[in-house]
């Protein structure tokens, strides 16, 4: 997106408190890996290409044969894919930045472009003028983050929370390293250049906590067990309709798969849910692909997608039959949410299920149900950890339901039941 959009976004994104970035970002650990090291880290590889290492040392190499020329083009068509240009690579890269964390960037930037605008009107009273960020140096850079830290305001006047502030200036890192700045990184304990900021940045923090500025967090609710019972007693879910029958995969998708608020269910698609049967009974494979926790690129080469296979019990409520009928209806090929279509019968159209409608299940579900609390998509989420520690499953089963990578992640989604309080 071109900085001549970024003023759209500051009116949506000004605004952003902690317990909206942290709906996001999950937890601090995902939040901010790789800020204060930008480099890939030590890894071992060996463990990708000792069996090839042995395995060449056994047998001679297979044979390639010389690319054939195509008659149509005389260019080379081998094994490999064609030559690609910088604009593909750049294009590659981008697609493959989280949404939230870029939307993150650009609300940093924005924030700090309206100050420096700001700033510099007054420019005529105080003789001083911010130049563009891109253009400053180490120690102009230093003397200008300090006074934006403690001078910065939402779109309404208020003071920031500390986490929200530290949020800022880690968007405007990653503006800078988009930029292709890579050489100041003001977050760095070792970078003494920015010594003074982050001593600012860290007294700042300090006496907005002590004011009881972000010293609590809405969160969302869970959906507790006695609460769900009331979603089937009332028919917000069930295999009556089609509204009822997706309502229904949607929740068990979340609360079972531990599926996040929106971007995961965006992306489903019936390939990654697998029905069968062995000796212990009917299951429910999901294969997880891409997701916030789980990009899957170098610095997480020791992790893995969720391969999670839960086995159903027999009874009314059967989650083997109704992810059994909702597949077979979507013809098990193809995206997961589509649009209910009207009429007795439960059918659904081609088209992909709105991002809008999506982002409301949750809270429409709930409203229905007449059930009352803060409910939004991330409650499914949230509702998987809950029903989990309230069965005394351990937290590491736990972590890999939600895909969360620290317990201490994971705990701030528990809550007890009403009757165990």
């Amino acid at each position: 997106m071109e900085l001549d959009e970024l003023d759209f976004l500051i009116s949506d994104l000004d605004d952003i408190t902690l317990s909206q970035i942290c709906e996001v970002i999950e937890n601090e650990e995902c939040a901010l890996e790789g800020i204060n090291d930008m480099s890939i880290g030590d890894f071992d590889f060996g463990f990708l290409f000792g069996e090839q290492e042995e395995l060449l040392k056994t047998e001679p190499p297979p044979e390639i044969p010389e690319p054939s020329a195509s008659p149509e083009t005389d260019e080379p068509q081998g094994r490999f894919a064609r030559p690609i240009t910088d604009k593909e690579i750049k294009l590659l890269t981008e697609d493959q930045e989280c949404k939230n964390t870029k939307s993150n960037t650009r609300w940093a930037f924005g924030v700090w472009r309206k100050w420096r605008e700001q700033r510099n009107k007054l420019s005529s009273n105080t003789g001083e003028f911010i130049p563009e960020f891109s253009a400053m140096d180490a120690s102009c850079m230093d003397y200008w983050l300090q006074r934006f830290v403690v001078e910065v305001r939402n779109q309404k006047g208020n003071e920031y929370t500390p986490k929200s502030l530290y949020y800022l200036m880690c968007g405007l890192l990653r503006h800078l390293r988009d930029i292709e700045i890579f050489g100041m990184n003001f977050l760095d304990h070792n970078d003494d250049r920015f010594a003074r900021t982050r001593k600012v940045l860290d007294a700042r923090m300090k006496s907005l906590v002590a004011q009881g500025i972000g010293t609590t967090v809405r969160q969302a609710d869970p959906i507790l067990p006695e609460q769900e019972d009331i979603l089937w007693e009332k028919g917000v879910l069930g295999q009556n309709s089609a509204i009822s029958l997706q309502n229904t995969v949607f929740f068990y998708a979340c609360k079972v798969f531990g599926l996040r608020g929106c971007d995961e269910h965006r992306q489903l698609m019936c390939e990654q849910f697998k029905l069968g049967s062995d000796a212990q009974g009917q299951f429910i494979q999901f294969v997880g692909r891409q997701n916030k926790t789980y990009q899957g690129g170098l610095r997480q080469m020791q992790l893995s997608n969720k391969n999670i296979k839960h086995y159903c019990k027999l009874g009314d409520r059967s989650l083997y039959e109704i992810f059994d009928l909702y597949l077979t209806t979507l013809g098990n090929d193809g995206l997961f949410y589509r649009k209910p279509l009207p009429g007795p019968e439960i059918r659904f159209g081609t088209q992909a299920l709105g991002m809008n409608k999506l982002k409301s299940m949750m809270k429409e579900m709930c409203a229905a149900g007449g059930l009352t609390g803060n409910f939004t998509n991330h409650s499914g989420k949230r509702t998987c950890a809950t029903q989990m520690y309230l069965s005394g499953i351990d937290e590491q089963e736990i972590m890999a339901r939600t895909g969360h990578r620290s317990e201490k992640a994971v705990r701030k989604y528990k809550r007890s039941s009403d009757k165990n309080t």
